[in-house]
């Protein structure tokens, strides 16, 4: 099939045509002939698509790590930009990748990257320490989303982004799903949460090993978080300890933006859950709160109702 002619006036499609000779330019000089897999890349090169059409690049297979860091230093040299997510999907890549990327992210203007994934691509604290000097103080201001999921960096790995991230500004959405997080993570954690200038929307935690200190440590940061509205600390090991239930009772009364909860997968008991519906009586805000399937249907019934309670109460406010 013979491209599409490019339409008039499209302000990107020079730099596409820069970046695309400087790239053909650069395989050849470094003799780089595995391709990489990507689905706007296709669309644009073989199927003739506007590069502005196309702004989602996800790879998804693993590649040549040469292949991948030239492709990158070819995005920095000719100045294009116009991409809103990177998204590597099991690449394989590790540190290198997060490395090849920041180094384009920190490029001057800065890219249009908002969304930026890199799930189970064996990143350790090194790739986490790219990260946090990219996305700090001094760093990128547009990337909004960072996904880390599937990646065993542990607690080491979380301090190094807590360098750069507890000073960042911009993130609406933070997920560190399955990360090997210990429970001495969860200061750090709390660090990039309770930056006074911090607008997390989404943080998810699940799958970590938070257990009772940690998750106490994440749970006092969030109290005063006003654009704080989701929190997942599925399968974190920990109990319904007095600490436990004492930082969840005080993050309902004081936080009336954060109104859902998955606390699922954890060890709360009949009597723990039945402290955190009396915990909930009179909080009209809270939409979901999430418990071990685990506990007696009497239970979740009760739970069910204070939720349908709130809901009620906050509807016959708006009246």
């Amino acid at each position: 099939m013979a491209p599409k002619k490019k339409p008039a006036g499209d302000g990107d499609s020079e730099l596409w045509d820069n970046f695309k000779k400087l790239w053909d330019k650069s395989n050849k000089e470094f003799e780089i002939t595995s391709k990489l897999t990507c689905s706007a890349l296709e669309k644009i090169i073989d199927g003739g698509e506007a590069p502005s059409a196309c702004k989602c690049w996800n790879f998804d297979s693993e590649f040549d790590p040469m292949a991948f860091q030239v492709f990158c230093h070819c995005l920095r040299q000719s100045a294009y930009i116009d991409i809103d997510a990177i998204r590597l999907w099991k690449c394989g890549d590790g540190d290198k990748a997060v490395r090849s990327v920041c180094y384009y992210l920190d490029m001057q203007p800065e890219p249009g990257v908002k969304d930026l994934q890199f799930t189970d691509n064996g990143i350790t604290e090194l790739g986490c320490e790219f990260l946090g000097r990219t996305l700090g103080p001094a760093g990128n201001k547009v990337v909004n989303l960072l996904m880390l999921d599937y990646n065993k960096f542990g607690t080491p790995g979380v301090l190094k982004l807590s360098q750069g991230l507890s000073q960042n500004a911009t993130l609406r959405k933070l997920s560190l799903n399955y990360c090997g997080i210990g429970e001495d993570g969860g200061q750090y954690i709390a660090q990039i949460v309770m930056f006074y200038k911090n607008c997390l929307e989404c943080l998810h935690l699940r799958g970590n090993y938070l257990r009772n200190v940690g998750v106490v440590e994440v749970f006092n940061s969030c109290r005063r978080k006003e654009a704080l509205a989701e929190l997942d600390v599925f399968d974190n090991k920990f109990r319904d300890s007095d600490a436990v239930v004492k930082a969840l009772t005080e993050l309902f009364e004081n936080n009336v933006t954060l109104v859902k909860y998955d606390l699922r997968g954890n060890l709360i008991s009949d009597q723990g859950a039945s402290r955190l519906v009396q915990a909930m009586v009179g909080k009209a805000h809270l939409q979901e709160v999430l418990v071990t399937e685990r506990l007696p249907a009497k239970t979740h019934e009760a739970l069910r109702d204070q939720l349908g309670a709130a809901k009620g109460k906050k509807k016959g406010k708006k009246k």
